[in-house]
């Protein structure tokens, strides 16, 4: 276990007061960078095309003294096990923070696994010998009832 981290190693060196963290992350921060480049560019296609197909949303006039509210590009380049590019990953999201309760919006829902779930269902796996698999779904919030 010498080669990791586990966490009892800051509880004994209670004087370490700073955590320097190294990251590879290369992704572009604006849109202006990434089309640019043409695996942004595509990726960004492919969100447009997810929801257009989805029917997401649908163009309307704002109601009278109401603000809109901006979108962003966020990106993320996926790697494989290797390290290696796998995907180009680009997604438009609402900059909800400009909203307020009871103008903007009335309720949130935010679907999520807790850790403790995870771990509970990894072991289960483990002492049972299952397989187990994980995925990406594109777009799943989109298919959700919500009522």
């Amino acid at each position: 276990m010498h080669d990791y981290a586990t966490g009892q190693e800051m509880e004994e060196q209670v004087e370490q007061h700073n955590l320097a963290v190294f990251s590879t992350n290369n992704d572009h921060v604006t849109y202006e960078e990434a089309i640019k480049q043409g695996e942004w560019r595509k990726a960004m296609d492919q969100e447009n095309e997810s929801i257009e197909k989805n029917n997401t949303w649908e163009l309307t006039s704002l109601p009278l003294g109401a603000k809109k509210i901006g979108v962003k590009w966020i990106y993320k380049t996926k790697l494989n096990e290797k390290g290696k590019v796998k995907k180009y990953k680009a997604r438009l999201v609402a900059k909800g923070y400009s909203q307020q309760y009871g103008i903007n919006y009335n309720e949130v829902f935010t679907p999520f696994a807790r850790w403790d779930t995870i771990r509970t269902i990894l072991s289960v796996a483990a002492c049972k010998s299952w397989n187990v698999y994980q995925l990406d779904v594109k777009s799943v919030f989109l298919h959700g009832e919500l009522v």
